[in-house]
């Protein structure tokens, strides 16, 4: 059984500090808001402390639950009632971040769309109305327009009026594809570590290393990211190789096994 959670706030605060602020720039830049995050986040809490922190292999109860995760025990009864049913999170506007909420107005209220139903073109006074109406004034009007016409969710026409483009609102576009791809590795990553970590000490650990060296000249960084795409392709390969050799479509066991190869680089911000 996992370790139980220790009375070290200052640890576990950089802990999470450490793993939490690369994936929220992720998410920021996928739309996701604290709000969203905040509903995942406490499900997952109350998901991982019943599954993982359970008692003689049986799931923990609502009360042992919520003494792990600091939620009420009626909160944690809500979060279960919702996985057992599978029942989604209600679709609703005010789970949706402000600039979200402004676009769909625009889109969809009478006052702001032509006789046809599509959005009209507006000038800054009636977006000033749409703001009033659909944003909460979580951010002030000019905050909001700046970032809307910065992510090409608004243009400015040659007339001075504003043209809506979006009907939501995404900081950045990202590729799905590597998207998946990304959280998957960080996933693999961090259940290595959780193993590692946690595990009986009679478990074999997984194999989980790095080398970094803190006294290379910057000058020789282009050239570091050529030598580890190089000889990390080289073994990534050698892996596949192993792997593709032993397969077999028929295994009724079959399981999922590999291995994760990335690179580590000057931090740009702190």
């Amino acid at each position: 059984m996992p370790n139980e959670p220790s009375n070290r706030p200052k640890l576990s605060e950089t802990v999470a500090r450490n793993v939490l602020r690369p994936l929220i720039g992720i998410l920021i830049r996928c739309g996701m808001s604290f709000s969203e995050f905040s509903r995942i986040a406490r499900t997952l809490y109350v998901d991982v402390a019943r599954k993982e922190f359970g008692k003689n292999g049986r799931p923990a109860n609502k009360s042992r639950i919520a003494v792990l995760t600091g939620l009420s025990r009626t909160r944690v009864r809500q979060e279960l009632e919702t996985t057992e049913s599978d029942a989604s999170p209600d679709d609703n506007t005010a789970k949706v971040r402000p600039a979200s909420r402004v676009l769909m107005g625009w889109h969809t209220d009478a006052d702001f769309t032509s006789k046809a139903g599509r959005a009209r073109e507006l000038t800054g006074e009636e977006f000033g109305d749409l703001y009033e109406r659909y944003s909460g004034k979580v951010v002030p009007v000019t905050a909001m327009l700046k970032e809307l016409l910065s992510v090409g969710a608004v243009k400015m026409t040659a007339t001075g009026k504003l043209r809506v483009l979006a009907r939501s609102f995404t900081p950045q576009q990202t590729d799905s594809d590597a998207l998946a791809r990304v959280s998957m590795a960080i996933r693999d990553l961090a259940e290595t570590a959780s193993h590692n970590l946690y595990s009986e000490p009679d478990q074999d650990r997984r194999f989980e290393r790095f080398a970094t060296n803190q006294l290379v000249p910057a000058a020789h960084f282009d050239e570091f990211q050529q030598f580890v795409a190089h000889e990390g392709q080289l073994f990534l390969e050698k892996i596949d190789d192993w792997m593709a050799a032993r397969e077999d479509d028929a295994s009724k066991d079959a399981v999922r096994i590999g291995v994760g190869v990335y690179q580590i680089a000057p931090r740009e911000n702190s």
